[in-house]
């Protein structure tokens, strides 16, 4: 009885799943004689080609982004219709459209009965599909580097003899530049990698491929009184093929006919090489910062003075920026260039004492702020506000933030990128900071503070060989800049290379113009190298400038490490807390420091700074 039993279940068993087995044929031929299954196929072929155009069309036609949703909604809820209505509904050659009649009501023969023309068009759906499918995927990785959206602008030539035109031939160039790295889509080379270029004879396919980019814009700028007169030309820089140019003879009359005339050049440029632009990004490139005609001159000057990186020329853009916030005070780009000159002079020492200093950082602050509270889109302004949160404020969370906001504003901006990779490193994130520096390095490849930094950070991720040879590429295409060969020396005094060290350092002395930082740095290796004569001659000639100016306490903690003197070294580094020391951001990453990690008042020092 058991095995009967068994026997019978499985029997059982069998029968239900060929029944099962038989509804689902049933179903099929059924969904195949109401000629479901052509209709889906012939309305996925046309779905996929409407997609297809909306896809190629929504750039030129500068449709909004969620229009591809919107069309794909239509798509489904179109698709289910289509089906509900091809079960229920069917074609006939003679009488229209008509019910389709129940599968018992129809007589075998009919049932396989098939119209040709159906199956003609199903066939030709599944070819344009497959072509499709193949035109989409073949160009676009055949022809990547023509369809790359890369674009350089050469510093305009100024055809006035007048000095008094070239910060308005500059601010022409930047401001255009500016407003084509506000398109996302477009990579948009700095004006810092540009800047070799001026008054040269290089040809612009040398230029592209230096900078490896597809386009070149140039062209020529005069102001004489009110008088403007603009020349630009978009050159294909594989073939130097002349692409679009345009020309502007205007009397200004308002300062607007300058924006305007900014807006219209980036915005056809970009247009010319299909770049999408969205309405958001519009809005800020035909956003006017001031009516004032006078402000937007003074402004032009303070960046002109500004771009030198000089001690003298900050200081006179701060004079030039102050001009413009005066005659219009809610001009929103001035007080951000106001915030980074009153930066760079804190963070550079271009001050002789720690008042001062503290005052300008301040007064960077307070610049950055009233900049976003009347323009919070401002990538600069973000920028000079994490700046002082990092090195001034000690609010590394604060800076964090900041600098992703000026990145997600302006994701071209490499300074930006610079000082955000500078803050990882506070937080210990070797990897990302190395990263971030790298790309500041793509976007401003020759600009020396930014072309350095990746050297800096593998330094302090103990990574000295890759930094070593960061270093050496660096120096190749700036020889002189004494920071990239106080990194260098660094890096080999940490493999014990310490001629090789010294070698570099020395050169960086030289080069700095015995700039205190370097010569400490240098008096730091000559002790641990274990010349300890060498060592206090430049501790002693540090003593006595700290007699007649002010010299940041770090910089003797500095040598006192090298000396091996730690009790003097802490010392000279509390004294630097006390000094709200730019530099003390390093205090827990900065391998100078190891000989003094285990030290309790180093240990404590950190733990005020807030770095646990």
């Amino acid at each position: 009885m058991y095995h009967f039993g068994r026997k019978l279940q499985i029997t059982n068993s069998q029968d239900q799943m060929a029944t099962k087995a038989n509804k689902l044929s049933k179903f099929w031929q059924e969904l195949k004689r109401r000629k479901v299954i052509r209709v889906i196929t012939i309305y996925a072929a046309v779905a996929f080609v409407i997609l297809q155009l909306v896809e190629i069309l929504a750039p030129s036609l500068r449709l909004p982004e969620w229009t591809m949703n919107f069309i794909l909604v239509l798509l489904i809820v179109g698709f289910i219709i289509t089906v509900i209505v091809s079960w229920i509904y069917d074609i006939h050659p003679e009488g229209g459209i008509v019910k389709t009649e129940l599968a018992h009501k129809v007589k075998e023969e009919g049932n396989l009965k098939s119209s040709k023309s159906w199956k003609v068009a199903s066939y030709i759906s599944f070819v344009v599909i497959i072509g499709l499918i193949i035109l989409n995927i073949i160009p676009r990785s055949n022809n990547k580097k023509i369809l790359e959206k890369s674009i350089a602008v050469r510093p305009f030539w100024n055809e006035s003899t007048e000095q008094e035109n070239e910060s308005f031939v500059n601010g022409m160039t930047e401001e255009i530049r500016i407003n084509l790295s506000k398109i996302a889509d477009l990579r948009v080379v700095s004006r810092g990698s540009v800047e070799k270029y001026r008054d040269t004879q290089y040809s612009t396919i040398d230029i592209a491929e230096e900078l490896n980019v597809i386009y070149v814009l140039e062209g020529t700028a005069q102001r004489v009184e009110n008088q403007v007169r603009i020349h630009v030309q978009l050159i294909l820089a594989e073939n130097d093929d002349h692409i679009w140019e345009t020309s502007y003879t205007e009397e200004i009359k308002e300062v607007k006919q300058v924006f305007d005339i900014q807006s219209q050049i980036a915005q056809s440029v970009a247009r010319q090489i299909n770049a999408v632009i969205t309405k958001d990004e519009i809005r800020m490139i035909e956003t006017i910062p001031t009516y004032n005609l006078e402000a937007y001159d003074m402004y032009l000057k303070g960046r002109y003075f500004w771009n030198q990186r000089t001690e003298k020329g900050i200081k006179e853009a701060i004079e030039y920026f102050l001009d413009a916030v005066d005659k219009d005070t809610s001009y929103a780009l001035a007080y951000a260039g106001l915030a980074d000159s009153y930066n760079m002079v804190a963070l550079y020492g271009y001050i002789s004492s720690i008042d001062a200093i503290q005052n300008y950082f301040q007064k960077g602050k307070d610049a950055a702020i009233k900049a976003l509270k009347i323009d919070n889109t401002l990538s600069e302004a973000y920028t000079s506000l994490a700046s002082f949160k990092l090195y001034h404020e000690w609010n590394w969370i604060g800076a964090l933030k900041n600098f992703e906001q000026a990145i997600q504003l302006n994701p071209e901006y490499g300074t930006a990128r610079q000082w955000y990779a500078n803050c990882l490193t506070v937080f210990e994130q070797h990897d990302e900071a190395i990263a971030e520096a790298k790309r500041a390095r793509e976007l401003d490849p020759f600009t020396p503070i930014i072309n350095q930094n990746v050297g800096r950070r593998l330094y302090f991720a103990r990574n000295y060989t890759e930094s070593i040879e960061e270093s050496l590429k660096a120096l190749s295409i700036i020889p002189d800049y004494f920071p990239t060969l106080r990194t260098l020396g660094l890096s080999y005094m940490q493999l014990g290379m310490f001629s090789e060290a010294i070698s570099e350092l020395e050169k960086a002395v030289e080069y700095s113009r015995d700039n205190h930082y370097t010569k400490a740095i240098l008096g730091y290796v000559y002790g641990a190298a274990g010349n300890q004569t060498k060592s206090q001659m430049i501790l002693n000639d540090l003593m006595e400038s700290l007699e007649k100016e002010y010299v940041p306490s770090l910089f003797f903690s500095f040598i006192y490490i090298g000396l091996s003197d730690n009790e003097n070294a802490i010392i000279w580094l509390e004294k630097a807390y006390e000094e709200r020391s730019p530099m003390l951001i390093y205090l827990n990453t900065n391998p100078i420091y190891d000989p003094l990690r285990s030290e309790p008042s180093f240990i404590e020092l950190e733990e005020k700074m807030g770095f646990e």
